[in-house]
């Protein structure tokens, strides 16, 4: 009668049948061996003197600072978000915790955050994003547009989105409301 083990600390070894050709089988683990090593020798290994750090919009903003003059319920948080095929971008983004809208900075070009900021808005009840036609110039006046005009109770984010679907014979838009639409440039 066979006694089986069954106590974790046991390690039992299986009778194995020998090998029938050892040279041909060592040569064949050589050669593998051999070439793993040449493929991991071969990828270049970055110097850590050559990796550069960038700066995104997430190093340069203070977002304790920003939320001390948001409305209340408003807030202003990093996010890594995908632009349809783009790469991943750092934008800003603020979000309110009884609006259906978020409102998110992306700048153009994500290692120059201070310049060209693309604002969109999220509709979170669609899931869609729209970006408003006029790319702000400077990463400040992005964020003082958004903490006085798009974060404010009066700000109704269908008429920014209606107001940018018209086409480029309308130059100046007039203001709606509270809302002033004055900042999206219609030229596309």
């Amino acid at each position: 009668m066979k006694r089986h083990e069954t106590s974790p600390n046991v390690i039992r070894s299986e009778a194995t049948e020998p090998a029938t050709d050892s040279a041909a089988s060592d040569d064949s683990l050589r050669s593998l061996v051999k070439d793993l090593v040449v493929s991991f020798q071969s990828r270049s290994v970055p110097d850590l003197q050559e990796i550069r750090e960038r700066t995104t919009i997430r190093n340069i903003v203070d977002y304790r600072e920003i939320d001390r003059v948001l409305d209340p319920g408003w807030a202003a948080a990093p996010e890594i978000v995908q632009f349809g095929n783009d790469p991943l971008a750092d934008t800003l983004v603020f979000s309110h915790t009884n609006r259906p809208y978020e409102v998110v900075l992306k700048p153009d070009d994500v290692f120059v955050p201070t310049d060209d900021i693309e604002v969109y808005v999220l509709d979170r009840n669609n899931g869609t994003r729209h970006r408003l036609i006029r790319t702000l110039p400077t990463l400040d006046g992005a964020l003082e547009h958004t903490v006085f005009k798009f974060t404010h109770k009066h700000f109704d984010p269908d008429a920014v989105y209606q107001m940018s679907m018209v086409g480029p014979e309308l130059r100046k838009a007039p203001p709606v409301g509270d809302t002033d639409l004055t900042a999206i440039d219609m030229d596309d």
